[in-house]
């Protein structure tokens, strides 16, 4: 093999090499810009749905309080001791932290629910 042919299959190779690259940038362009429209058409998907998925979470939770507000003083004070109960036990047993604010969270809702329901009666019951 003789100088010019090296360099003939040098010259070969680097074209095949660049026309490899080329094709593989091509191709990572168009995926690139599909992954972008599917996203964005998730994104007008998830804003188009968004604002129902809150109001129905309002009105369930303005629901839940409600069943809690009417609930007997009897019934919401065993189940504050019951949460109370199971949170002290999972931080004393060393559970995740987020386990156990999960289970402190029913004491906390009638807790709210309490509160408010004695200031609405405290409200009617001023105003009359």
């Amino acid at each position: 093999m003789n100088t010019s042919e090296v360099r003939q299959a040098s010259s070969d190779v680097s074209k095949t090499v660049i026309d490899a690259a080329a094709e593989l940038a091509t191709k990572a362009q168009e995926g690139a810009a599909a992954a972008l429209a599917g996203a964005r058409a998730t994104a007008d998907e998830v804003g188009t749905r968004l604002p129902g998925i809150a109001s129905a979470g309002a009105e369930g939770a303005a629901e839940s309080m409600r069943l809690l507000q009417e609930l007997s003083d009897p019934r919401l004070q065993l189940l504050v001791a019951f949460s109370l109960g199971v949170g002290a036990g999972l931080w004393m047993a060393g559970a995740p932290r987020l386990v156990t604010l999960a289970a402190l969270s029913p004491a906390v809702l009638v807790g709210v629910a309490i509160a408010s329901r004695k200031q609405g009666q405290h409200g009617r019951g001023h105003r009359r």
